[in-house]
């Protein structure tokens, strides 16, 4: 039995504290402007709230004239198991609640202490239902108290934050967390980091907060109160628009200072002890980085063109090692642009390297940042959304955007770091390029894509990615003024097909024109009719507009159907999708059949293309002069999103010119596609360039003074051509490799299982094989563990036959597209101790896993890519037509590399150790498995085994 007379002490005390130092009630339906804050955390044995759960901690932090007031803390006998995921994620066990008092016995006193204050939770809709739930089931009443989130207010404050929990809040303000999922060590954070976000509120401009206050009724139960109490302490004083902002048209955006350049030189330290005396206070002396300062810097200073090759191993810090004699080059003033392989990559760049740069460097550069204009926030449009209805969460995401535009420089809206971008928002707001800028519009000389148009003239290094540089090569390049360095070269060849792929939708073609006509020329509602007795537009215009969509709207359904009769075979497909290559030689004669039709299709598109920039241009003039009326305005927003749309997707239209058909038929593959048996199925034609060669080079290096190649998987031993022919280089290209710093035959251990079944002859007997050999490496073995797969579906497999025998109730298995995004898969799996990772495609390589964070890597199976893709296909074809060998030229260097990549998971400090183990007997049973064995370092020590010794070369390694 719980002690009463503790119980009713503990009442006594903290209501009677509470009351002491409360100064005001609620009033008026609305917080109080001095409120008590109740910071409250609960551990439950569950998340149901079906009566199947009970609390076992309960928590509250009173807070009150900015400051911790109080604390009430007790554990909670649930009289039920508590599972054994919630004693590991809280560390509290039956033991610590056996003597604890039951919540029926601690109802009242946690009811009285909560009354009359404001209710505060990190994650409000969790903690306030739950407990209210509990308090009925005892035979109180629900609370009706006020309540705030903060998980809402840290969005909305803190928008570019990569995650929104506890922890890491904590961490980031350094508030000490002792005891995460503790409900006492939460309670204590979320109650700090509630005084830090209100202090943020308090900050907030006049403006903002009253745009905040508009929107508060979206908010989680009282959370927009917070906005109104701020703004009416605001509104008793004189308040102006900070120095770092400006008001555009009622929003606030982030001054952009501009930078005055000044003539400045500073020579590069070439020698050792140069370098140290400038580096060493920041970074770690690696003397392979040194020397790689040193030949970067060379080639860069060279009168003439120059293409390098740098292969740079891992842990070499080659980021830093090409990144500083660029920006010494950079004083020349040419300027160097860096191109790596994704966006996520450039962010990595601007927010770490370039930081760490300008404390390191005796001298100021500029930098730009180019990405494509998607990434970009469209103000105009951003500030529509503004004025119109919506739901909850977009009203939450606009409060984080208006917050966010008051801190970006760039408008880039990676910096928000969502894993997704699933809210129709992003839709409407996205930049659309250059080709939407209107000078007239209010937002023009703000605008982020035309703020980077003009920093491009002065920058000393841009930073870009690879799907840009193929497209923007040319403005890149300043007319061979700049100078060239892709790192993560290896990816640069795959980027540029996929940017060289295009479709034609005849379907799609054919909806957008529908839609298109049926908003012109409605009879019941606002049309173009309309906007003529407006007289924005003349009768004249309105049919040309109408002409121009029935001419494609009528032509593109008699191409498809010609094109459907002339190359689809449907008896020749038992599936359900059919795909084939065209020759290339009996689509040229289809398209010259058809050229009156094409042709006529193409000069529409292109009056269309005139008629919506004139639109535009007077839609902003109208506008400014109130010439239209507000359904006006909204039709032409909508009408003009719909044709920018139709235009958008015409665009590829020109793949049918028999000039450019010609130009690159010995590059190009077209095929057809349409899936079979469905009711409105999308015929498409595709049009894929399928190899490099006589690409890159005259249309993205040609436009830059040098070129350097920088990576960690660039050189293959036994295929010294593959990634130059990938790459478009002459077989003559310059290859410089620097020496590695990891001592893998320390570090590291390479197991190649002999004995395993040959996949190619028994799927079904290897996935058996596969399934126990985990099972048996798992129960034995308790470190981190990455399984690399090459398809979802066997780890689907894997994971059913893990789950089948128990495993993962045992150990915690990871699995991508069965546990989580890839994201909360690697997030989840750096956090937990001994979890099992299961996957594919994106995980053999750009992970970074150092030290104890992965120590077994296994590879279930030699990653060889599938012949029948049609793109394969037809570079095999081309290979075959050389009379040269598509396996040993293609197949087997394109696995060699991503085994060389799948390996570098492994290793990625001198500290790390750890073993690889390769399941696929084909490495060594096979001819070509001792070139395939070449793609791991030379110093790797490896050990042909049978499976049954894998136990005992685990143990001795780890023993050593």
């Amino acid at each position: 039995m719980p002690n009463i007379r503790l119980l009713d002490n503990i009442r006594k005390k903290y209501i009677c504290d509470k009351i002491a130092f409360r100064v005001c009630e609620k009033v008026g339906g609305t917080m109080s402007p001095a409120p008590i804050y109740a910071v409250v955390d609960i551990e439950t044995t569950g998340t149901a709230m079906d009566g199947s759960n009970r609390i076992i901690q309960f928590s509250c932090v009173l807070v009150k004239d900015n400051k911790i007031a109080n604390i009430f803390n007790t554990m909670v006998n649930p009289l039920m198991k508590i599972p054994e995921e919630v004693q590991q994620l809280t560390g509290i066990t039956p033991k610590d609640v056996r003597k604890a008092p039951l919540f029926d016995d601690l109802a009242g006193t946690i009811y009285e202490l909560l009354q009359g204050t404001v209710f505060v939770a990190h994650n409000i809709n969790f903690d306030y239902r739950f407990l209210n739930t509990e308090l009925e089931r005892c035979g109180y009443p629900s609370l009706e108290i006020d309540g705030i989130d903060t998980v809402q207010l840290s969005q909305i404050l803190l928008p570019t934050l990569p995650s929104y929990r506890l922890a890491y809040l904590g961490s980031y303000l350094n508030i000490v967390h002792s005891h995460p999922h503790r409900a006492d060590s939460d309670a204590s954070v979320t109650a700090q980091l509630l005084l830090f976000l209100l202090k943020q509120i308090e900050n907030l401009p006049i403006q903002l907060l009253e745009q905040a206050v508009r929107f508060r009724s979206s908010l989680l139960f009282q959370t927009g109160e917070c906005f109104l109490n701020a703004l009416r302490l605001k509104q008793k004083n004189a308040n102006v628009v900070p120095d770092y902002l400006e008001n555009v048209s009622g929003m606030l955006l982030r001054r952009i200072e501009k930078n005055i350049k000044f003539d400045q030189s500073s020579k590069f330290p070439r020698t050792d002890a140069e370098k140290k005396k400038l580096f060493l206070n920041f970074l770690n002396w690696r003397k392979a980085q040194s020397e790689m300062m040193n030949r970067v810097f060379a080639i860069l200073s060279q009168s003439g063109s120059e293409r390098a090759i740098l292969e740079a191993p891992t842990g070499l810090g080659k980021t830093l090692g090409y990144m500083i004699p660029a920006a010494y080059a950079s004083q020349a003033g040419k300027g160097t642009v860096i191109s790596t392989a994704t966006t996520a990559l450039q962010t990595q760049l601007l927010e770490q390297v370039i930081p760490l740069m300008r404390q390191i460097l005796p001298f100021e550069f500029e930098v730009a940042v180019f990405k494509g204009s998607q990434n970009y926030i469209d103000l105009g449009k951003f500030a529509r959304t503004l004025k119109q209805v919506q739901n909850s969460q977009t009203r939450l995401l606009q409060l984080r955007l208006l917050v966010w535009l008051t801190i970006t420089k760039t408008g880039d809206l990676t910096e928000l770091h969502l894993t997704k971008y699933q809210n129709p928002l992003f839709d409407e707001i996205r930049h659309h390029g250059p080709a939407s800028l209107d000078s007239s519009d209010t937002f023009y000389s703000v605008d982020f894509v035309h703020r980077q148009q003009l920093l491009e003239k002065n920058a000393d290094l841009i930073i870009t990615n690879h799907a840009y540089l193929v497209r923007h090569a040319a403005e890149l390049g300043g007319l061979k003024k700049r100078d060239l360095i892709v790192d993560e070269a290896q990816h640069l060849g795959e980027i540029a097909l996929k940017n060289n792929r295009d479709v034609i939708d005849f379907d799609e073609l054919k909806i957008l024109c529908d839609t298109l006509l049926v908003k012109m020329e409605s009879k019941v509602s606002f049309s173009l009719k309309n906007l003529s007795a407006q007289h924005f537009l003349t009768i004249a215009e309105s049919k040309e507009i109408i002409k121009k969509v029935q001419l494609i709207d009528q032509r593109i359904p008699k191409l498809r159907d010609k094109l459907y009769k002339r190359f689809v075979n449907e008896t020749l497909f038992t599936t359900g999708f059919y795909e084939e290559t065209l020759r290339l030689d009996k689509f040229f004669g289809f398209v010259k059949e058809n050229l009156g039709d094409i042709k006529q299709i193409s000069k529409a598109a292109f009056s269309l293309q005139r008629i919506f920039k004139q639109l535009t241009i007077r839609f902003s003039n109208f506008k400014a002069e109130n010439r239209i009326d507000r359904t006006a305005e909204e039709f032409l927003y909508d009408f003009c999103s719909q044709l920018q749309g139709l235009i958008e997707s015409l665009k590829t239209w020109e793949r049918l010119s028999l000039d450019e058909l010609e130009e690159l038929s010995t590059e190009i593959l077209v095929s057809i596609s349409l899936p079979l048996h469905q009711p409105g199925a999308h015929l498409r034609l595709r049009f894929s360039l399928f190899r490099t060669k006589n690409f890159l080079e005259p249309n993205v290096y040609a436009n830059f003074k040098h070129v350097l190649f920088v990576g960690a998987s660039l050189v293959l031993p036994s295929s010294p051509y593959y990634m130059l022919d990938q790459l478009d280089l002459a077989h003559e290209t310059q290859v410089i490799s620097f020496k590695g710093i990891f001592d893998y035959r320390k570090q590291a251990l390479a197991l190649l299982v002999a004995d395993a079944p040959d996949v190619s002859q028994n799927a079904s007997e290897y996935t058996e094989y596969i399934g126990k050999t985990l099972e048996n490496i798992i129960l034995h073995n308790k470190r981190r563990m990455m399984v690399l797969f090459n398809s979802l579906t066997m780890i689907q497999k894997i994971y059913d036959h893990l789950k089948e025998t128990g495993i993962t109730e045992k150990r915690l298995v990871l699995a991508q597209g069965i546990t989580g995004s890839n994201e909360k898969v690697v997030k989840s799996f750096k956090l937990a101790e001994s979890a099992i990772l299961l996957g594919s495609g994106a995980f053999w390589e750009g992970i970074d896993l150092p030290k104890d964070k992965l120590e077994l890597l296994v590879i279930t199976r030699l990653p060889f890519q599938s012949p029948d893709t049609l793109l394969n296909r037809a570079k095999y074809s081309l290979i075959e037509k050389q009379g040269l060998n598509s396996f040993t030229e293609i197949a087997l260097p394109e696995t060699m590399m991503r085994l060389k990549q799948g390996f570098g998971r492994l290793i990625r400090t001198p500290e790390d150790k750890g073993v690889l183990i390769v399941l696929d007997s084909r490495v060594i049973s096979r001819t070509y498995g001792s070139r395939l064995r070449t793609a791991f370092p030379e110093e790797l020590p490896v050990r042909i085994v049978e499976t049954k010794e894998l136990e005992t070369y685990l143990h001795s390694f780890w023993q050593k």
